[in-house]
């Protein structure tokens, strides 16, 4: 996929236009976040700026409308979406970003649309964007001491770090944690008994 300065400045005022500045800030913070952790890794650091840059592109859409458009994906809406519909903002905005800007790689719409669950098998890129929107600077609850401990760790050591720690940051707050964060852990678990 070619990405050029003129996509970037697309997106960017889009995302000014219809986010609300701190999640336009959060936005670029993870996009920024993404792209080093992608050099560290030896992944397409421009995809993962770009990931990570549209990664939010429907979270501040009405439910109802996050509805509307997920219905346009083909996928059945689980209850657990119903029940806690702002899961929904991760795959509108694959939706979004396909109709809207014509983006159909795939793990760059794998990474937007699992951000916010994770799943079992997803890929490199995806594992990124899903780090860097948890750790990214602006996040106030990420101190020092949580990243001294994923520095030096492979990608699937700090993935699995990250997904525990976002399952027990929505278990304190009373959130819903989805099927597929549940299973990733239980993957994790599996892994740890061979």
């Amino acid at each position: 996929m070619d990405i050029t300065d003129n996509l970037i400045n697309k997106i960017d005022i889009y995302l000014k236009q219809n986010l609300l500045i701190k999640r336009y800030k959060h936005s670029i913070s993870t996009a920024r976040t993404a792209k080093n952790l992608c050099k560290l890794f030896g992944i397409d650091n421009k995809k993962g700026y770009l990931a990570g840059l549209l990664h939010d592109i429907a979270r501040d859409i009405d439910i109802d409308d996050l509805f509307k458009i997920v219905s346009r994906d083909g996928n059945t809406i689980s209850s657990e979406e119903k029940e806690d519909p702002v899961l929904l903002h991760a795959r509108a905005g694959a939706v979004i970003t396909k109709e809207l800007f014509n983006i159909d790689d795939i793990e760059i719409i794998e990474s937007i649309q699992l951000h916010t669950t994770g799943n079992i098998g997803m890929g490199d890129l995806a594992k990124i964007i899903y780090i860097a929107d948890y750790i990214e600077p602006g996040r106030k609850y990420i101190t020092k001491e949580y990243l001294e401990g994923l520095r030096g760790k492979s990608l699937n050591e700090m993935f699995e770090i990250v997904v525990k720690s976002v399952a027990d940051y929505l278990s304190k707050k009373g959130h819903i944690i989805s099927t597929k964060t549940l299973q990733l852990l239980e993957e994790f678990e599996n892994e740890r008994k061979k």
